[in-house]
């Protein structure tokens, strides 16, 4: 039985051994840097992913869920109750590049895989470790296809870190969302000589506008409704017989998002019957929002504060979105977000985010991520009765959902 204090001990060592491979992980982030592949199209990210795990003592399941950009990585020392898996992204905004940093968060997966296998096999711990290569979160939505196809059937526990600004956090809540598509169908005519044989598109999306702004007094704070007109008229001289608008609506809790869906359908349904006109709906659903888990949560705050890593209180929310959340609703999560620029907050997808995840700060937020993921994945081996509470936890926050 290993105590405390040599757990401690133990931690260090097998830092020190992260150290010594940081070089060689680095090179790895700089190169997926270095080739940007938008969503399904990741091919060099994921093949140096798969060559590295292999190399390393892994099996590795390519194509994993039929995607050609995703893999399981397995590797056990001997069977036991317990399979945590490491979650692995990367891909690339358009023309942009890594400007979420993903080259890191792949990374940061490899480096804790290592870390963490390198504790099992010396110690000789049963259980098994999982990094998991999920494609496509930048609106492809890749972990919920997997989700879908049982991929993560068996995984007890999720270990995820994503680089961020300001000082480093466990994530609490984020956004569902749906996207929104509708289409008003009225009449053309000339809109000086025949006004009266018209039926104006333009005008039941004017009146759908009006009804959803008029909409927001009776929602909660958190609801979040934007849209565009794309196709609005061909001429002043026209009767606009079609327009076509896009939305997007998004609030932190699912139940409330259903709600708000069947409103927004409503003021679209009311506008058309107001206008004459006939209107076709399509309302798709988008990431649902991150359930947070406070007792995973705690293992890694204790972890990151061990490595001297500030750490904000609590698990603070954020309004972005992400397809982690949909994974959060069945397996318990661990969500660092472990910053690349500490003097305040700046925005990801932007330049200056791509740049730093190509910088020493990333370097560095591989480090310590990796670091206080593999710690805390080596305290649920050792003791797994806090996977049990953390799945406990997701159970009654998910009777609020």
């Amino acid at each position: 039985m290993i105590l405390k204090m040599e757990m401690e001990i133990i931690k260090k060592h097998y830092d020190d051994y992260l150290d010594s491979r940081l070089d060689e992980l680095w090179d790895i982030a700089k190169y997926v840097h270095a080739n940007p592949e938008i969503g399904y199209q990741e091919k060099k990210a994921c093949s140096i992913q798969c060559k590295f795990l292999k190399e390393n003592g892994f099996e590795v399941e390519e194509n994993l869920g039929e995607l050609p950009t995703a893999y399981k990585a397995t590797y056990q020392y001997k069977e036991g109750d317990l399979t945590i898996a490491v979650v692995s992204e990367y891909d690339a905004l358009p023309e942009l590049g890594h400007g979420c940093g993903h080259n890191l968060i792949c990374t940061t997966a490899l480096g804790t895989a290592l870390e963490v296998k390198k504790f099992m096999e010396d110690n000789e711990i049963p259980g098994t470790l999982v990094v998991m290569g999920t494609p496509a979160e930048e609106g492809g939505g890749g972990k919920i296809k997997l989700l879908e196809k049982n991929a993560f059937d068996g995984i007890d526990a999720i270990l995820f870190m994503h680089p961020t600004s300001d000082t480093t956090r466990l994530a609490g809540e984020c956004m569902s969302s749906a996207r929104i598509q509708i289409e008003f169908q009225g009449k053309s005519a000339h809109a000086s000589s025949h006004p009266n044989k018209g039926i104006n598109a333009l005008s039941a999306a004017n009146l759908y506008f009006v009804a959803t702004g008029l909409m927001r007094q009776h929602c909660k704070s958190d609801l979040r409704l934007s849209g565009i007109i794309e196709d609005g008229g061909k001429s002043t001289g026209q009767i606009p017989d079609f327009v076509s608008i896009k939305a997007s609506l998004s609030c932190f809790k699912a139940k409330d998002l259903e709600d708000y869906t069947e409103r927004v359908r409503n003021c679209a349904e009311g506008a058309a019957l107001a206008t004459g006109c006939k209107v076709n709906i399509k309302i798709k659903p988008g990431y649902l929002g991150r359930v947070p888990n406070e007792i995973l949560s705690e293992v890694c705050r204790k972890e990151l504060i061990d490595i001297d890593e500030p750490v904000m209180d609590g698990m603070p929310f954020d309004y972005g979105g992400e397809d982690l959340g949909n994974v959060s609703r069945v397996i318990p999560i661990c969500n660092p977000y472990v910053t690349i620029f500490p003097d305040y907050k700046i925005s990801n997808h932007t330049e200056q985010f791509r740049d730093l995840a190509d910088s020493p700060a990333g370097k560095r937020c591989i480090q310590v991520s990796s670091k206080a993921m593999a710690r805390t994945a080596m305290e649920l081996f050792m003791n797994p009765e806090i996977v049990d509470q953390a799945k406990e936890e997701l159970k009654e926050r998910m009777k609020d959902e």
